[in-house]
């Protein structure tokens, strides 16, 4: 576990270099939707060239010219990156419909296992067009995941190597695909109340989606689903839902002039101290394992879990409730709510 740590330590370095070589594009507006809509562009070129290195490790890992943990800090950078922008289900289609691509969850049957073992066994020489073919569960993140860390993979033997950098070299054309229709801001038509229901849904999907990586695991009391949980084989998926908590406290903030400033506006500053202080809060306590497998073997991990989702359900209240009664707006239906 202490190796995971040590990775994802770099992982946030080279990513908050990347954010001081962004700090002088910030538009110089005040207009909201140009700041949401720029870490929404930005999460997405970052997520593009961190796809972009992954695939270009995973080639220089197979060749034998790097070690396999470059790979694996890799794969940990692109994950992180990817959660600015999971769940979500506001911005350009073109973007939106590619999400299952990009990584395949929740995996109830375990089908990534299933068939990449499938794909592995077959005399198949493996390209990016190939792979386009294949089911999403083996064009993502989840199915290079399973490659580096499940202990059916052969790597580096020559099958996995093919297959690995066919998938890495998918994902980039999809992240690419992504990136480029976020280079068209999708709300700049919008009124101010189209717009308030627009961003105040995009936080409450990505909300949702969170919630759901904790409450499928969770299951019933007494009887936890680990296996549900995401990123089970590297042990990272509480460490990946930190992510998708600072990447919409992110949103909420933006860069100062978002939904927070916009509370204080309108005469809501008590609301929208509470939702940072508690975004904040929550952060600020997060639990030590990076592993909800490992955490949903025991009694007090469980209700450690439990008590994380709690505060995400408090948030989820601040939001959906308060903040939509205060300003007026109704969110709608969430494409993840009753599954």
């Amino acid at each position: 576990m202490k190796n995971i740590y040590l990775l994802l330590s770099s992982t946030i370095f080279l990513t908050a270099c990347q954010n001081t070589n962004e700090a002088n594009q910030v538009p110089s507006s005040t207009n909201m939707i140009d700041h949401v809509y720029y870490i929404e562009q930005q999460s997405a070129q970052r997520l593009l060239e961190s796809s972009q290195r992954l695939a270009e490790s995973f080639e220089e890992y197979c060749t034998n010219k790097t070690a396999k943990e470059t790979v694996v800090m890799q794969w940990q950078q692109t994950m992180q990156l990817w959660m600015a922008l999971q769940g979500q289900e506001r911005g350009p289609e073109a973007a939106l419909s590619l999400n299952w691509n990009i990584q395949f969850w929740p995996d109830k049957k375990n089908t990534t296992g299933r068939k990449m073992s499938q794909l592995l066994k077959k005399d198949q020489t493996w390209n990016s067009e190939l792979i386009q073919q294949q089911s999403v569960t083996t064009q993502g993140l989840g199915a290079v995941e399973w490659l580096l860390f499940d202990p059916a993979s052969t790597l580096p033997a020559t099958e996995s190597c093919q297959l690995g950098q066919a998938i890495t070299e998918n994902l980039v054309l999809n992240t690419k695909k992504m990136a480029q229709a976020w280079q068209v801001n999708p709300w700049s038509q919008l009124d101010e109340t189209m717009w308030l229901n627009e961003y105040i849904a995009l936080l409450a999907n990505q909300l949702d989606y969170s919630m759901k990586k904790l409450s499928r695991p969770l299951a019933k009391i007494g009887q936890p689903r680990p296996y549900f949980s995401e990123s089970w084989r590297s042990e990272t998926s509480l460490i990946w839902l930190k992510y998708n908590v600072m990447a919409m406290r992110d949103l909420y903030l933006a860069n100062g002039v978002g939904l927070d400033h916009y509370l204080q506006e309108q005469g809501h500053s008590d609301l929208a101290e509470r939702i940072e202080d508690h975004f904040n809060s929550t952060l600020d306590t997060w639990p030590e394992s990076s592993s909800l497998f490992a955490e949903l073997q025991t009694k007090s991990g469980y209700q450690n879990t439990l008590a994380l989702y709690n505060k995400l359900e408090y948030l989820k209240y601040l939001i959906h409730e308060e903040v939509a009664i205060e300003l007026n707006i109704a969110i709608g239906f969430n494409a993840t709510d009753g599954d």
